[in-house]
């Protein structure tokens, strides 16, 4: 059994230390948040995301919090014309073995943080910042702001898009702007016409 640190306790932190620990490590996961919690909005999942997730032993679990999409389109943001749309129901889904689907950012978080909470092998531990790490023989030594932290096996970087681990590792400099912009909104089901709802 080796001991493995993760650095963010985020989506990918949690998925990280999921897999890891049911393949029979031990695993400690630092956030730097004071407790483990998602921001955001929506998110898509494509038939490959919940293969994934069956494979983390959640998949059914996000399923109930799921809305299963019937078709994608593409719109003139200017006009509001159908540019192309395309279904992603009967054949898509026995092609790709699972629907698309969207759910909300902690209807896929809580899954895996109740996963993680309930596996004797996971550690959560929060207000555990991680600002860097040093390199031993063999091991590898976490820091924090009031200096050494734990000493582990390994360490994933998972801490988000300004990820001091990235930072150390390649250097890659701060997040570049696309120049594009996205604009989300979150209407109550309510108020979705009847044409456009997706079902379950």
């Amino acid at each position: 059994m080796t001991h493995i640190i993760i650095a963010g306790g985020g989506i990918g932190g949690l998925a990280a230390a999921l897999s890891v620990a049911r393949h029979g490590h031990r695993v400690t996961v630092l956030e730097r948040r004071t407790e483990f919690t998602e921001l955001g909005a929506g998110i898509q999942l494509a038939p490959n995301a919940f293969a994934a997730l069956d494979a983390l032993g959640i998949g059914a679990a996000v399923r109930e919090r799921a809305v299963f999409i019937d078709e994608l389109r593409l719109m003139d943001g200017a006009t509001g014309e159908r540019i192309v749309s395309m279904s992603v129901t009967g054949g898509y889904r026995s092609r790709f073995g699972n629907p698309y689907a969207v759910v909300h950012r902690s209807d896929l978080y809580q899954p895996l943080l109740e996963s993680c909470r309930e596996h004797d092998g996971i550690e959560l531990v929060p207000a555990a910042e991680v600002t860097g790490y040093r390199q031993e023989p063999g091991r590898v030594g976490v820091l924090t702001p009031t200096g050494p932290g734990l000493t582990g096996d390994a360490l994933i970087g998972a801490d988000g898009l300004r990820s001091r681990v990235r930072a150390q590792l390649v250097d890659d400099g701060e997040p570049r702007l696309s120049g594009h912009t996205i604009y989300r909104s979150v209407i109550p089901m309510e108020r979705v016409p009847r044409n456009c709802a997706g079902t379950r």
